[in-house]
């Protein structure tokens, strides 16, 4: 994804940063929503500036989205969650907002205007929190992933973890957006979080807030096969990559021979990248698809003539924090047959999100779906590794199946 969310990072796969500036018209859905407002007990003096940047986001949302057609549907479910029960104008308005969420989709989300400036920092690659990767799923909050690393890491925090409380908090119908402000903070300053594993057990973590710096490629050679872990897809990640392989190929003692590229844990990022990634290692064929709600916007992208090693064998470590620009990237190498994917099914993170300036703060909007090149769809599905290998406590089956893999061939 290009942009991540503050100090936690939403998987995404990101189409670009549009700013555009607000065009919308005082409908009747207003005279709705200050409705709502005045049966939630608050007047409509207090109410109006939430009454026009609600109407702002849903008319931001019925131009954008994927499947939203017209803001009145939309108008009158967040004006329902509004009315629902005496509450003062700021919960009024998170509770339209978590009910829009939950009507649209897990990406589609209005950012803070302090979100919204933490989200333009995060493109440089650094930014301050405890450095994991959020999603929203089946109305809760979930781990994608740890970046490597990180607080997060080292507070042994695991992909598929459910955040439950936050400094004593229950998270428990928050949006992502408000889990991700609560759990943000000055660097230095701790956080503590509720969490439940996979296997139901609960436990408390204190975790300390600190810069992240995202160093995305490393790699290193075990004997003449690179191995090169790939944590995120931030601007530049494939021309990193490209490096790294260059340089690794030249200290071979007789080239490389085979390359292990581990998308573990990756949580997506740029959609660019991941096609430019994926470019390096096939021809002129199709990397991904995206459709959206006009056939007009779809669009394909391929890859261009020329490998940086051809013929070499390549197998793609992948896992369920496999995500977003992660599975563009597995997705195409392994529908062309060019890589053997090895470890576990990915996370299923298949839709497409541009960011929208509105007058305070932003919106973070789904507009298509993404498809590979075999036309088989990824969001909610995931990608189904070749060679299944389950993790260990202790070593690296996963990273050792892929290494014999890639000497066999």
């Amino acid at each position: 994804m290009i942009v991540r969310l503050g100090a936690l990072r939403t998987g995404l796969v990101l189409a670009g940063l549009v700013l555009a500036a607000p065009a919308w018209a005082d409908r009747a859905d207003r005279a709705v929503l200050r409705q709502a407002f005045e049966q939630s007990g608050n007047t409509v003096a207090s109410a109006e500036p939430k009454v026009e940047l609600l109407d702002e986001i849903i008319d931001m949302i019925a131009k954008r989205h994927v499947d939203a057609r017209s803001p009145h549907p939309l108008a009158q479910q967040a004006a329902a969650a509004i009315a629902a029960k005496p509450m003062a104008v700021d919960q009024a308005f998170q509770a339209a907002l978590a009910e829009l969420t939950h009507r649209l989709d897990p990406h589609t989300a209005y950012l803070s205007p302090s979100e919204w400036s933490d989200m333009q920092v995060s493109v440089s690659g650094k930014f301050s929190g405890v450095g994991m990767e959020l999603a929203m799923k089946d109305k809760a909050v979930v781990v994608i992933a740890p970046i490597d690393g990180s607080p997060a890491t080292q507070a042994g925090i695991k992909s598929d973890d459910r955040v439950l409380a936050v400094d004593g908090d229950s998270v428990d119908g928050l949006t992502l957006a408000q889990v991700v402000g609560r759990i943000r903070g000055p660097v230095g300053k701790e956080v503590r979080l509720r969490l439940r594993s996979l296997d139901g057990a609960e436990r408390e973590l204190r975790i300390v807030r600190d810069i992240i710096r995202l160093h995305p490629v490393k790699g290193r050679l075990e004997g003449d096969v690179a191995v090169i872990r790939v944590s995120q897809f931030s601007g530049g990640t494939a021309a990193m990559l490209r490096q790294q392989l260059l340089e690794l190929d030249s200290h071979a003692a007789f080239g490389v021979k085979g390359v292990v590229l581990d998308l573990r844990r990756n949580p997506g990022g740029v959609l660019d990248e991941a096609v430019r990634m994926a470019d390096l290692f096939l021809g002129a064929v199709p990397i991904v698809s995206t459709k959206a709600r006009d056939p007009d916007d779809d669009e394909q992208r391929a890859g261009r003539a020329g490998e940086i090693l051809p013929d070499v064998p390549m197998a793609v470590l992948i896992d369920g924090g496999s995500a977003s620009a992660a599975e563009i990237v597995a997705g195409a190498l392994k529908d062309h047959r060019r890589a053997v994917l090895v470890g576990q099914k990915s996370y299923g993170k298949g839709s497409v999100q541009v960011l929208e300036k509105l007058s305070e703060g932003g919106l973070r909007v789904t507009i298509a779906r993404y498809f590979r090149p075999s036309s088989q769809a990824v969001d909610g599905i995931g990608i189904a590794p070749d060679i299944e290998v389950a993790p260990a406590e202790t070593g690296d089956p996963q990273l050792e199946r892929a290494i014999a893999l890639v000497n066999k061939r």
